[in-house]
Order: structure tokens, then sequence, then C-alpha cells
């Protein structure tokens, strides 16, 4: 069962916000201060921000304009401080008739105990954001970081 799900409609071919996410020199223009190398099946990829650090992600499966999974270690990800446990994020493309793309972001694995509920909402807002950024960069060139 997944934790949540956001997403939104981005007016760009899906190939484009696939890339866009894939991409590490893409990441870093809208998401991450830096990206360790671009997202390739059974790699462990390291995303850095200023404010928040290091957040290592492994690719677990990369599906060509149509699915990225991506895990996350609940402990690395500082959400819990005893608990080691994977977590895994679902970016999922369709194409729209328009030409757009819809994307959604889901994550899955999160315990339902307090660590693990405040750990998805705050997730679920910076999967938000991301989102959000994606839209703003791929659609208009923009930075809304």
């Amino acid at each position: 069962m997944r934790n949540y799900t956001v997403g939104t409609q981005i007016a760009r071919p899906v190939a484009d916000v696939y890339d866009a996410i894939v991409s590490s020199n893409a990441l870093d223009r809208y998401f991450t201060d830096r990206s360790s190398g671009d997202l390739a099946e059974g790699e462990e990829i390291t995303w850095h921000w200023r404010e928040w650090g290091d957040f290592p992600v492994t690719v677990k499966k990369l599906e060509r304009n149509r699915r990225i999974e991506l895990a996350l270690d609940a402990r690395r990800w500082q959400k819990t401080q005893d608990d080691s446990y994977e977590v895994l994020i679902i970016f999922e493309f369709e194409a729209l008739e328009s030409g757009g793309t819809k994307l959604s972001i889901s994550e899955v694995g999160w315990k339902r105990d307090a660590d693990g509920l405040k750990a998805s909402h705050d997730n679920c807002s910076g999967w938000t954001q991301m989102a959000m950024c994606l839209k703003g960069y791929i659609e208009h060139g923009i930075d809304l970081r």
C-alpha cells in the first residue's frame, strides 16, 4: 500500500520529463545542489543539498518513459534514529493527448509509527516541491528554489 501519491501535469513530452529526472545535470538545475551521477539501475546515487546534506538513493528500476523506482534507507535519510528500513520512491509517467505528461510520485514502506508518519509527511512535501520545481524548470527554464 502506498503511503501517499503526489502529482502534476507538465506541458512537455514524457521523454523530456523522464530525462529531467534521470539526468544529474538536469536534476542539479531545479532540485539538488549536486548529484553524484545519472540514475542507472543498481547504482547508489547521492543527492546533496547545502541545507540538509547528503541523501543516498539506490536505483531499483528504470523503465524508460514509464517508471522510475528508487529506494531510500529511513535511517540514512535521517528519518529514524535507530530503525533502518527501505522505502520505495516511485515515479510514474503518463503521456497525455495534449502532448504533455502526467507525473505521479509515490512512496511505499514507511512504518505507521510516529517517526514513519512524520517522515512520510516530510517527504510528501519534498516530492511536491520537486514536482513543482521540475514543472517550472522544464516548461519555462526557471529555477524555483
